[in-house]
């Protein structure tokens, strides 16, 4: 059933064709929106090895989402700069006339470090991405969504909010800032029929995640498959999640079936936390 027909979403950090923004946003169009998908189209020039943004990918995932029958617009922008996040969303509203549904997805976390050594640079930029570029997108979005009656938001955060990881100091404070942003958005804007909501995930197989294991099984001089089975082993569904799990709670985050829901943290990590599922029993 295409439960969002009629509807127009906006999924930031979508250019990269195997990445969580661009299979959300197929999922999105999939369920009857139509999408525009964003991303930097350069890279970040203090951090060259960073692999920050997919430009040339974003007019291929826009193919992707009309070769499904669907309606997608390709646009560039910079979610960090405010001006860029107006031009974006004013465009936008030119070609639909409306957004009732806004992903924050992009994000990004270069020059991971101890702390000792954590760049100023690093923490800066980190912020401007992750947390304050989501700022300024729900800020340019939702008076379209107040005018046309309501409307969905969905921060995708990470399992690091609340747990941390290793080296991703500034990473794991923007997530966090993120959930008090979602906290206070969804108090502010339920009377406007606007949800938001946050997702938590954990450790999903994307490129990005890929570059992330090869940096880590290098200091640790182990292999990244054998970081891969040491996630699967800690995690009771036994696997890392894929951008498809993700884009399915987003998608039902952005439909009707939850108009209950708002200021709401749910965790996407298959059951990672809860210990160790070392054994099947046997009925």
């Amino acid at each position: 059933m295409r439960k969002l027909k009629g509807k127009v979403a906006l999924v930031t950090g979508s250019g990269r064709r195997k990445g969580i923004g661009s299979v959300c946003a197929r999922s999105l169009a999939e369920a009857g929106a139509s999408v525009v998908v964003t991303d930097i189209d350069t890279s970040f020039s203090d951090f060259p090895n960073y692999k920050v943004g997919a430009g040339n990918e974003l007019e291929d995932v826009a193919g992707d989402i009309r070769s499904l029958g669907g309606e997608a617009l390709p646009l560039f922008a910079d979610i960090s700069d405010p001006e860029s996040v107006e031009a974006l969303v004013k465009r936008a509203k030119e070609a639909f006339g409306r957004i009732d549904i806004l992903v924050n997805n992009a994000g990004c976390s270069p020059g991971p470090a101890p702390l000792a050594q954590f760049s100023l640079d690093a923490w800066n930029k980190t912020l401007a991405v992750n947390l304050t570029g989501t700022f300024l997108c729900c800020r340019e979005v939702t008076p379209l969504m107040i005018e046309k009656g309501g409307g969905k938001i969905v921060n995708i955060s990470s399992r690091a909010a609340r747990r941390g990881a290793l080296w991703m100091h500034a990473y794991s404070a923007s997530k966090a800032g993120m959930l008090g942003l979602t906290s206070s958005m969804a108090l502010e804007l339920a009377p406007f029929n606007i949800c938001v909501n946050a997702i938590l995930p954990g450790d999903i197989e994307t490129e990005l995640k890929q570059w992330g294991l090869e940096m880590e099984a290098q200091v640790k001089g182990t292999s990244v498959q054998a970081l891969k089975e040491e996630i699967a082993g800690a995690t009771p569904l036994g696997r890392l999640g894929t951008p498809e799990d993700v884009a399915a709670l987003v998608t039902f985050l952005s439909s009707p079936d939850s108009d209950y829901l708002t200021g709401e943290v749910i965790n996407i990590s298959g059951g990672h936390g809860l210990g160790n599922a070392t054994s099947r029993p046997k009925f």
